[in-house]
Parts: C-alpha cells; sequence; structure tokens
C-alpha cells in the first residue's frame, strides 16, 4: 500500500519511536551484525552491492554528518566499532546482494552490474532533493541518523527510482532514508547500557538538512561495513 507524504513521514516517526523504546527493552543486536563486525571491533569481510548516495560532493553536509558522528563516540565509543570513514558517508537507495540474500555473492554481483548501470544511466541528473533529520535511531545493528524528504514530490521521486532496482533485488521493506555513523559491537548489552544508549539518542540534537545528489547516485561494491568501491 502506498503511503502519502504525511503518513510515510508518521510511519518513520513512529519506527525510529519504536527503535528507542525496544532499547529500554530485551533489545540486542540482530544476528548479522556478527557476520559484519567481530568482538574487537573489526570490521570483517562481508561483500556485496548496493545503490547509494554518496556525500562526498556535499562537503558541508558530510561535516554535518561528522559532527553528530563525533558526539555519538564521545558518549558510546566503548559499545561501538570504529567509526565509518567521512568520505564513505552515503544514504543507501536500494540494498542488493550480501550474505543475507544469498551465499554465491559473486554471481550475484555479476548479475546485477551491468543491469544496475544500464538503470543508472537512464535516470541520471542533477536533481538534488533536500533531506531533513528526524533524529538518531537505532537501526538494530547500527546507529544512524534517520531522514525523510520535504515534500510529497521529492518522496514519489525517491521512492519511484528505489521502485526500479527491485527487476535486479525485489525489496519489500519499508524504505528508510538514513546515514549510518557507526555499527555496535557484537556483545551482550545490559540494561544500564541499554539505557546509555538509548538516553544519548534521545539527547544528542541530530537537528540538520542535507541534500542528496542524483548525479552522486552511484552502484557500488563493499568489501566490508567501511570499504565500498564504485
Amino acid at each position: 500500500m502506498k503511503l502519502n507524504f504525511n503518513k510515510y513521514i508518521e510511519k518513520l516517526k513512529e519506527l525510529k519511536e519504536n527503535s528507542l523504546v525496544n532499547l529500554l527493552k530485551e533489545w540486542n543486536p540482530k544476528n548479522e551484525l556478527f557476520l559484519k563486525v567481530d568482538e574487537k571491533g573489526n570490521y570483517k569481510d562481508f561483500k556485496g552491492d548496493t545503490i547509494i548516495f554518496f556525500l562526498e560532493e556535499e562537503e558541508e553536509d558530510k561535516k554535518k554528518v561528522l559532527n553528530i558522528q563525533k558526539k555519538l563516540y564521545s558518549k558510546l565509543g566503548n559499545y561501538l566499532a570504529p567509526p565509518l570513514s567521512e568520505k564513505y558517508f552515503h544514504m543507501t537507495l536500494h540494498d542488493l546482494c550480501n550474505y543475507n540474500i544469498t551465499k554465491e555473492i559473486e554471481n550475484c554481483i555479476m548479475n546485477n552490474k551491468e543491469k544496475a548501470r544500464k538503470i543508472l544511466e537512464e535516470i541520471k541528473s542533477s536533481k538534488k532533493i533536500k533531506m531533513k533529520s528526524l533524529g538518531l535511531y537505532n537501526g538494530g545493528s547500527a546507529i544512524g541518523i534517520m531522514f525523510s524528504p520535504t515534500n510529497e514530490e521529492e518522496l514519489n521521486l525517491l521512492l519511484n527510482t528505489r521502485k526500479k532496482f527491485d527487476t535486479l533485488i525485489k525489496q519489500n521493506d519499508f524504505y528508510i532514508p538514513h546515514v549510518t555513523l557507526g555499527y555496535y559491537l557484537p556483545i551482550d548489552y545490559n540494561d544500564k547500557i541499554r539505557r546509555k544508549i538509548y538516553n544519548t539518542l534521545v539527547q544528542i540534537n541530530a537537528d540538520l538538512e542535507i541534500a542528496i545528489n542524483f548525479k552522486n547516485l552511484e552502484y557500488v561494491i563493499f568489501e566490508n561495513m567501511d570499504m565500498y568501491k564504485k
């Protein structure tokens, strides 16, 4: 069911709130985290491909995101893997192959590569979309800044573009625009730590706007959660 703009924003806010409330219950990281990060915080080999908006040419936007990341790590650095590299800051539009989808990663990527680039050639433009932060949220494996478009037209452009890549691997999940700041360590989180994470995510002011530019929409292959290659 397609949601109108107001309903979409309501749904995003509901998901963000639920992600925070869950921290105060029996939350522990998603199982997929154990495929991505080891207990010492090293990013493990986790190969795949994806469609993302790089923030690389939006220097002011990268600085805004970096400032939030620094605040987050000053409070929760002991529970997080190393900060994700500023040069790879991005907003995912559509996930494709990874070890959660298939064990045949190389074949999956080979099947996507040219098809994805052909779709990108058809949709490349200099169109920019303004994205407004809804705050920090608990992504299950990581902490990120949740964003939303600022009007219905731009929401439809974003969702319609995302849908084009369903011809490669269909994504039925509700789309949450976000920029990931850092991954959790795969450890057990007790009540005290979860409360600290909750308080930090609520207290950090992540009120910012960034722009995503369709000329920076790329098909990329990743080797781990902090290594992306065009």
